[in-house]
């Protein structure tokens, strides 16, 4: 007989927060896939550069820092969005501070996206130090605490929207058979005990304006790559990386000849939330990453 797995916790939020996306968010995808060859080179060199000194550099890190320049440019797409349906009515409201979403495969198999705040005003090496005291947090998080906690707060945050239709979401939780517990008693106790500053809480699920989706890191030696992926509201634009791959394209010598060779190329899709911006917000943030790529030297003022 087949083997049927209800939804846990992390699964009814993503899903809760996936159906929720694409019912109400009309994406507009775009796939870009720069030629990075040159700049990849440059990583090379100054992630050798670091190691000599004890330090290490990922290209996620790196990335993450291009991505960041792109959204300093486009400030539109740092943003969130506040819409109502019935009225068709809305506001944008543009963030001064870029909190970078990032999916983060748990030792159990299951993914959770916390944040790293105020990535505009990090170093390459403040961006790395975040990451790896990101994960020392989530070591020392109850994820399905964390998961239930930023439900909750969903919840209140829904209601105080008059959104009166997330009570039948409560009642489902609460009262079937099935229903969605947090810790509780000395269990509950024991765990807030230990400081925000060493466990995630959930501001630091909710807070994110913009979401970095890397596939590339999961699986380096695939050949697709994301054509469309969900929007987490109430954010408006998101990002999905995939991995880098070889292909023959045409380059310019130093000399201004043109030449073809095998080249490197970084597939990333580009979606927006069509209700709050158009494709015109997206060209600042195409032309910053094409200055980066193509005056790649400028990572090691970074």
């Amino acid at each position: 007989m087949d083997k049927a797995e209800r939804f846990d916790m992390q699964r009814r939020v993503v899903s809760h927060m996936t159906s929720k996306s694409w019912t109400n968010v009309p994406h507009v995808s775009y796939l870009y896939e720069p030629d990075i060859t040159d700049f990849y080179q440059e990583f090379l060199t100054l992630s050798n550069k670091k190691a000599r000194m004890g330090q290490k550099l990922s290209f996620n890190t790196v990335m993450i820092r291009v991505i960041v320049e792109g959204l300093k440019a486009a400030p539109a797409l740092n943003a969130i969005i506040s819409y109502h349906h019935k009225k068709g009515e809305g506001t944008l409201k543009k963030s001064k501070s870029i909190n970078i979403c990032l999916p983060w495969l748990l030792a159990d198999g299951r993914m959770i996206t916390p944040v790293i705040p105020g990535v505009d005003e990090k170093t390459l090496d403040a961006i790395s130090e975040s990451v790896s005291e990101l994960g020392k947090r989530i070591k020392n998080t109850n994820v399905d605490e964390l998961l239930y906690q930023a439900a909750f707060s969903d919840t209140i945050d829904e209601l105080k929207k008059f959104h009166f239709g997330v009570f039948k979401r409560i009642l489902a939780s609460q009262i079937s058979f099935h229903r969605v517990k947090g810790l509780s008693g000395k269990e509950k106790k024991e765990y807030y005990k230990i400081p925000e500053a060493n466990r995630l809480s959930e501001q630091n699920l909710l807070s994110g304006t913009v979401t970095i989706s890397n596939i590339g890191s999961l699986y380096k030696g695939q050949k697709g790559y994301f054509g469309l992926l969900e929007i987490i509201p109430p954010q408006v634009f998101a990002i999905g990386l995939g991995a880098i791959q070889e292909k023959p394209g045409v380059y310019i010598e130093s000399d201004g000849t043109k030449k073809i060779g095998i080249r490197k190329t970084l597939p990333m899709c580009l979606v927006f939330d069509h209700r709050a911006v158009d494709f015109n917000s997206l060209v600042p943030f195409l032309e910053t990453l094409d200055q980066v790529f193509l005056k790649s030297d400028v990572i090691h003022n970074w």
